[in-house]
């Protein structure tokens, strides 16, 4: 193998993998594919090798960027197109859906972070910027990192133009108005909000500014939306989809605006602001907000913390308690109230919230990190901070620093991310789909290559980037591979020594991403990446080609897939016509479901009935499978069995219990025993969806399945639908 990771004598044959016919292609349409405009002016969707093509181009077009000229030259990047764009069509190089969605020969001058699937922010100006930019964001709600109380924000206005297409009469003030009432004195601020993502994210910039510095309490702040375009029109950014309009964020900050005087804590406060804008980013309808929200268990006020969300509050962050080596320890008696409540709140509501965050265990590299206390680490080409905000920003690094762990994860918890703020990106590797474990490796050489390209674009988190180079290698269809390649299945890998082969192989990859990083890094003159290997839940990804998601188990074998539509909808009769199922919804009045058929591929495969579904696994095999991920995958260990400096982020998993038949005490040990053993995962009771009457997901009997699916007459061009209920990750943290 060469340095660059490619094998000098051989050349894998170029193929172009077959989406799943059903539910792949469904996804791949509403999420990844484009449309095509032929020169006789038929549209059409992209092909996969297409995606591949464009995506690859993008991505390898970073070679020729100031950050890197004179590092390579044409040859260089001319072989790692080809090699991307070979490794995305076979399927054995997935990325994540972020490059899928953006990846095209703009991608060098575009911001880093619609290519990031994870962040972290200290201020809510910057938690909702990169929530509009598409990434998961987490945030610390200790109080030390809760800078600001809301209750010294000025008395804001939204006003809008009386001519603006969005206008109200009745219900929204208009400028003219606005400036006939409150003039121009020197308490009166007005602002115009920009029509961009960086214009919404300033507006609340100044509130939040505005509150900090505490002079302003009795001012006034009139923030003008003329200027943002109206609902409906296309952005550009987001291959022309249609905005949302101004009124989603002026209805969030009117709200935000009512937190003034309610007497709240600055940590509660800033859950609430953020929550508002979280919403907003909903309405956009672009995309979900992901969020994950962590407090510290030795704060004061934790237990408030723990049980904030119970009874269906402040939804849109999943949150997580922040917890050591010395929680676990239980030596003190706060430690035990704050166990006692997370455990009951979590069991009791359902919910599997809060969860825990073992911070000991996060890798933390603090190599470089004093300096961020200027103020001066959250700004971009694209988006400068107000001169006044740097100060607030410095107060915030200056207690990031004193902390002993500064690392927290994104929402689905696969990454380790500096609590100040800071990025991931990742890409999924598919070993299945290699021909040869030389392959495989080979795919990922070539994804840590493409994602260290990637840290050096443009964004607001610069200085954490170069500092830290973060990637995240990771791999989905894991399950497929142990069955193809080692004929293993899950209690086979759970046991170690009979599956040594299948680890030691991991492990092998693992130390080829660790020498392809550090080796890239420094032909490309950059620091060498302080975290490189991780498992995303890879939910949307995987459906592509009907994988098992991430380093989960399939969570049935075969069921029918339900899809809303409105009953006058001409689709309803078109696949009642072929043989789908279809079922009028007396719970949703007007509206028919549409049932297809969905079999995961490693039930295709003839595993000989040793396939294992997450219902029948027990906790201890998860937690035990988890613990082998971390050992050989995300740490690895050397030829001579001893690990490696750890280096590597987590794994995202979903561990479902079913609450009939763990009782409380059971739970409470099972995550006293073995939740401080390993970095993250979420502990989930399996939702019971049999008394409803629309299931997205309806689990049947193979026969069942036949019987549906031979009932289907074929036609190539009736495809399969999917709703974002499908497209929610098991613990509806991921961003879509």
């Amino acid at each position: 193998m060469t340095a660059a990771g490619a094998l000098p004598k051989r050349k894998m044959k170029f193929i172009e993998r077959k989406l799943d016919s059903g539910m792949g292609m469904a996804v791949a349409k509403r999420t990844y594919l484009r449309k095509i405009i032929e020169k006789n002016g038929e549209e059409r969707w992209e092909t996969w090798s297409e995606v591949a093509d464009r995506v690859a181009n993008g991505n390898t077009l970073l070679l020729n960027t100031p950050a890197l000229k004179g590092k390579t030259d044409k040859k260089h990047r001319n072989a790692e197109y080809e090699l991307m764009r070979r490794h995305i069509s076979n399927g054995s190089i997935l990325m994540s859906g972020r490059h899928l969605q953006h990846g095209d020969e703009t991608q060098p001058t575009r911001n880093m972070e619609v290519f990031t699937n994870c962040s972290t922010a200290s201020s809510s100006y910057i938690l909702f910027y990169l929530l509009m930019n598409g990434s998961g964001v987490g945030r610390p709600y200790d109080d030390d990192m809760c800078v600001v109380n809301w209750d010294n924000m000025p008395n804001v206005r939204c006003v809008i133009a009386d001519d603006h297409p969005d206008f109200v009469w009745g219900f929204d003030e208009s400028v003219r108005d606005a400036k006939h009432k409150y003039g121009d004195g020197e308490n009166i601020h007005w602002f115009e909000v920009p029509d961009s993502r960086e214009g919404w994210a300033q507006a609340v910039e100044m509130m939040e500014i505005m509150a900090y510095e505490k002079k302003y309490k009795d001012d006034i702040l009139i923030l003008d939306f003329s200027k943002v375009r109206a609902k409906g029109q296309p952005i550009r950014g987001m291959q022309n989809r249609p905005s949302s309009g101004p009124k989603p964020l002026m209805n969030a900050i009117e709200k935000a605006a009512t937190l003034k005087g309610a007497g709240l804590s600055p940590w509660k406060q800033a859950m609430f602001v953020d929550h508002y804008l979280a919403e907003c980013v909903l309405v956009g309808g672009a995309r979900r907000s992901a969020r994950i929200a962590t407090k510290v268990w030795t704060d004061p006020e934790v237990l408030d913390f723990i049980n904030i969300k119970r009874g269906g509050f402040l939804w849109s962050a999943n949150n997580s308690v922040a917890v050591d080596d010395k929680f676990w320890k239980q030596r003190t008696n706060h430690a035990r109230k704050v166990l006692d409540a997370i455990l009951k709140a979590s069991y009791e509501d359902g919910t599997g919230e809060p969860g825990f965050i073992n911070q000991h265990r996060l890798v933390q590299n603090d190599d470089g990190y004093e300096g961020y206390q200027d103020g001066k680490y959250a700004e971009s080409s694209k988006y400068k901070p107000f001169q006044r905000t740097e100060r607030m920003l410095a107060h915030v690094a200056r207690n990031a620093g004193a902390k002993v762990y500064s690392q927290i994860p994104n929402p689905c918890g696969e990454i380790s991310l500096n609590m100040l703020g800071g990025y991931c990106v990742i890409a999924d590797v598919v070993p299945y789909f290699a021909p040869t474990i030389d392959d495989a490796e080979e795919a990922f050489r070539a994804a840590t290559r493409a994602l260290i390209r990637v840290n050096t674009m443009d964004c607001l988190y610069n200085r954490e980037v170069k500092r830290t180079n973060r990637i995240g290698v990771g791999m989905t269809g894991i399950h497929e591979f142990a069955w193809n390649q080692f004929g293993l299945a899950f209690r086979d890998l759970i046991d170690e020594e009979k599956a040594k082969e299948f680890w030691l192989t991991l492990a092998r990859f693992k130390r080829a991403v660790v020498d392809e990083a550090e080796k890239y890094s420094k032909k490309l003159g950059l620091n060498v990446p302080h975290t490189n290997t991780t498992i995303k839940p890879s939910g949307t990804i995987s459906k592509l080609f009907a994988l098992t998601e991430g380093a989960h188990l399939p969570s049935m074998r075969e069921y029918i897939r339900w899809v809303q539509y409105r009953s006058d909808d001409p689709m309803v009769k078109k696949y009642q016509k072929k043989g789908y199922p279809v079922k009028e919804l007396r719970s949703y009045q007007g509206s028919t479901a549409v049932g297809f058929p969905t079999q995961p591929l490693i039930c295709r495969i003839g595993m000989n009935g040793e396939l294992v579904t997450a219902a029948e696994a027990t906790p201890e095999e998860q937690y035990k499978w988890l613990m082998l991920l971390e050992k050989y995958w995300i740490v690895g260990v050397d030829e001579k069995g001893n690990a490696l400096p750890d280096t590597g982020n987590q794994v995202s998993y979903t561990l479902k219990y079913d609450p009939k038949r763990v009782t409380f005490q059971e739970y409470s040990d099972m995550v006293r025993k073995y939740q401080g053993l390993i970095k993250c995962c979420s502990v989930m009771p399996q939702q019971d969806t049999t008394a409803y009457e629309y299931q997205p997901e309806q689990p049947v009997t193979i026969s069942e399945f036949m019987k549906a699916l031979n009932e289907i007459e074929k036609d190539e061009s009736l495809l399969e639908d999917i709703d974002y209920e499908h497209l929610k990750c098991e613990n509806g943290a991921c961003p879509i």
